[in-house]
């Protein structure tokens, strides 16, 4: 029976993963999410077979079957990605359905302001007004941690984003943080709390370091910042109080 319902959350994950794509895709230009999809050169218009996830991508080869203009390997692996978390934070929090809500809600905003970052290098407010008292409420209700912790998280991480993107105007005369990237940790502190969110920070900021020295020669200089916030949130999430015990044991 456990593998039924692992597979059907599975499934799920990357059928909302399919949509997700979507909505950071058409959200930023504006575009009615209810349209057929369509590839953006021919205009072709996708047929069922085709948006079934990560299969119709592999089914007609990475292509548009009309044009044959090459589809991004972005759309499966976002869907893959979504089906993923969907399916390891059930497992974790399968017993804690108000927590899980919570992570999956958390997952959704993630994966959508990726795409749009990745695709477009903005992140619409739009979503983020959506999705906070969404996230906010459901803080408050799980009993993960004590609600006041989340709501400390989100002004402390948001404070010291601020501080640091104003210090890069101020002394590099230069953005050094997007303003979209400080908003999203507001939501970020709230989802985490204040114990971890800094550890999110920093694997994001790591993560983002590394790759960075790989693709530093390339001439597109930008590098989208949030989906090494999403890297790093999930890391501290599943993983920040074990590495925090770890870190703290090294010096008693």
């Amino acid at each position: 029976m456990e593998v039924i319902i692992y597979t059907y959350v599975f499934m799920l994950g990357l059928i909302f993963g399919s949509f997700f794509n979507v909505v950071g895709i058409r959200v930023p230009q504006k575009e009615s999410l209810m349209g057929r999809s369509h590839c953006n050169k021919c205009d072709h218009k996708i047929r069922w077979f085709e948006l079934i996830p990560v299969l119709g991508y592999i089914l007609i080869g990475g292509k548009c079957t009309k044009c044959k203009t090459p589809i991004s390997i972005k759309y499966p692996l976002m869907e893959l990605l979504t089906g993923t978390l969907f399916l390891v934070s059930y497992i974790i929090l399968k017993d804690n359905m108000v927590e899980y809500v919570l992570v999956v809600s958390f997952i959704s905003l993630m994966t959508i302001i990726t795409v749009s970052d990745l695709y477009y290098k903005i992140v619409p407010d739009t979503i983020l007004l959506i999705f906070l008292p969404i996230i906010l409420t459901l803080r408050i209700a799980s009993n993960m941690m004590p609600w006041y912790e989340g709501i400390i998280g989100g002004i402390i991480a948001f404070g010291f984003m601020y501080l640091v993107a104003l210090y890069g105007k101020v002394r590099f005369k230069t953005l050094a943080l997007g303003g979209g990237d400080v908003k999203i940790y507001f939501l970020v502190g709230i989802f985490l709390g204040y114990n971890v969110v800094f550890l999110s920070l920093f694997f994001a900021a790591l993560s983002g370091i590394v790759v960075s020295i790989f693709i530093r020669n390339r001439k597109d200089k930008y590098i989208p910042f949030v989906p090494f916030i999403y890297f790093g949130s999930m890391i501290a999430y599943f993983f920040g109080n074990q590495i925090i015990e770890w870190y703290i044991s090294l010096f008693l």
